[in-house]
């Protein structure tokens, strides 16, 4: 990295006991790198939410004329189905990964 910016962030206690099992494994060096990846996958995550929604919105306008209205959802409701359906595909797919781990 050629340029660094230092940050603070707020996590919910349970997530850094569990962000810190993730570095006590050894999948991470430190608590900089796990967030460093984390913050890599997400935008990777979203680019292709992106590019989900360009074709669902190419889609809703092409179902439209049939009795699929969602005229009356703002980008923002939309954004935020989107967002709400990521969480618990992430929580089916990975939630597991936790269970039974100290709290």
């Amino acid at each position: 990295m050629s340029e660094v910016q230092r940050i603070n962030i707020t996590l919910p206690k349970k997530l850094v006991k569990k962000s810190r099992i993730l570095i006590e494994e050894g999948i991470y060096s430190n608590f900089s790198e796990l967030v460093r990846e984390s913050i890599k996958n997400e935008l990777l995550l979203d680019q292709s939410l992106i590019e989900k929604k360009r074709i669902l919105d190419k889609w809703f306008r092409e179902e439209e004329g049939k009795g699929f209205d969602t005229s009356h959802l703002t980008q923002e409701e939309l954004i935020k189905r989107i967002r709400k359906i990521r969480n618990e595909l992430w929580d089916e797919k990975y939630k597991h990964w936790f269970e039974g781990l100290a709290n």
